[in-house]
């Protein structure tokens, strides 16, 4: 409600269009209903054509009554623009209707003042000053109108990135966590003699991966429509489905994803996606139980994807996975989107997979 309160500008919009109608020396009844005119612009934010009409009312009235009843209302030449509220009342309507009110609406009085403008034909300097006034009102309005939806279009992109952080991050922290006990619940389900502590366990598991997927929706719905973010903004296709896939299978993993995002093509994307999906699987098939890390690191002109695991856990609990691709076919994969890929052991007994596309 604070955007349709009257404010300090809109009484000196009064004062001014108050006190240009005054300095015009019109009779009293003339007098009055364009000074009824000028007190209206204090409602000009919360009902911008009525009090544009209004001042359309109070410069077609005068002319009629002049027409009808020459020695009744005479027109004076004093007036810098006729009715001396045309522009405020322009810019108004221009500036602040809003909705339905939009378009046609808003023009139509506009055009009305316009025309009553024309029909001082017998005063050129007066018609002149006075479509001047309302042509540069009408274009200062719809810069302004411009200007408050670009800011508010702003705001709401700012309040969905924010969105999007918190989903993200609600994601990372909550299903590492979550992960590592549905990996421990596995372990202990294989690995226990008491049957009631298998089962216990084998429970425990369902419902940590019952959650995981529940969170998993829960950042979806979070994300939904957003447009920003690592999920629907960013060039890379969205990991995290990869990351809760892998965590409900046994496996956890920690997602980063470091540097300013640049645009990458369709086809490298995919194909990153698919290095990640596969390096996992691979993870889960080799070396279960290890510990996991999966970095998108940005860098001008690159972009480097890559996976990091530690040794794995002989009697980890582990899901059943799909062979997968090889290394060999999916180095040919990357370099067929003009990538690198580098693979190799690490000093810990852990495996690293690495990709490098170009951007742009």
């Amino acid at each position: 409600m604070d955007a349709v309160r009257p404010r300090p500008l809109d009484a000196v919009a009064v004062l001014v269009a108050g006190g240009l109608t005054l300095a015009t020396g019109y009779p009293v009844p003339v007098l009055a209903m364009l000074l009824a005119a000028a007190v209206s612009l204090l409602w000009m934010r919360r009902a911008p054509l009525t009090v544009a009409w209004i001042s359309a009312g109070a410069a077609i009235a005068p002319l009629v009554l002049h027409v009808l009843a020459p020695g009744a209302a005479p027109l004076s030449t004093e007036a810098l623009v006729w009715p001396p509220t045309c522009a405020f009342a322009v810019y108004c309507a221009m500036a602040f209707a809003t909705g339905r009110h939009r378009g046609a609406p808003q023009w139509l009085p506009v055009v009305t003042l316009a025309l009553a403008g024309l029909s001082l034909a017998d005063w050129p300097p007066l018609v002149l000053r006075t479509e001047a006034a309302i042509a540069l009102a009408a274009l200062y309005g719809m810069y302004m109108a411009a200007r408050q939806r670009l800011r508010g279009e702003l705001a709401e992109r700012a309040d969905r990135v924010e969105r999007e952080r918190l989903a993200g991050e609600l994601h990372d922290v909550v299903t590492h966590r979550v992960s590592r006990m549905v990996l421990q619940a596995g372990v202990l389900a294989l690995t226990s003699a008491d049957e009631r502590a298998r089962a216990a366990a084998e429970e425990l598991r369902a419902t940590g991966c019952e959650a995981l997927e529940e969170l998993r929706h829960m950042v979806v719905l979070l994300r939904r429509g957003t447009g920003e973010g690592f999920g629907l903004g960013l060039p890379l296709p969205d990991l995290r489905p990869l990351v809760t896939e892998s965590a409900c299978a046994g496996v956890p993993v920690e997602l980063v994803v470091d540097g300013l995002p640049e645009q990458v093509s369709g086809l490298v994307g995919r194909t990153a996606y698919l290095v990640v999906q596969e390096a996992l699987a691979n993870v889960r098939k080799h070396a279960p139980g290890a510990d996991v890390r999966v970095r998108v690191r940005y860098v001008h002109g690159s972009v480097r994807v890559s996976v990091r695991n530690g040794p794995g856990l002989p009697e980890a609990w582990v899901t059943v996975t799909d062979p997968g691709m090889d290394l060999l076919d999916l180095r040919q994969r990357v370099e067929v989107a003009g990538g690198t890929l580098a693979s190799g052991t690490e000093p810990d007994g852990g495996f690293h997979v690495e990709a490098t596309f170009p951007t742009g």
